[in-house]
């Protein structure tokens, strides 16, 4: 597994999972809730993908930064 994303903006996340999912690549998202459980030190949520998929979901995210 890689890890293809980090952020605490959970729209850059929610948006780059939703691309995923469109390119039917399976994603993991970890320390999603460590930030919950420990409030006083900022976790980013993190997008992982498996080691095959990761230049093409790197590709797609590349793809969303130029829309922006």
């Amino acid at each position: 597994m890689k890890r293809i994303l980090a952020s605490l903006n959970s729209a850059e996340i929610g948006l780059a999972q939703s691309r995923l999912e469109a390119a039917k690549i399976p994603w993991e998202l970890r320390n999603d809730l460590v930030s919950q459980a420990i409030p006083t030190t900022p976790f980013a949520p993190e997008l992982w993908v498996r080691d095959e998929d990761y230049e093409t979901a790197m590709e797609l995210l590349a793809a969303v930064d130029e829309e922006q």
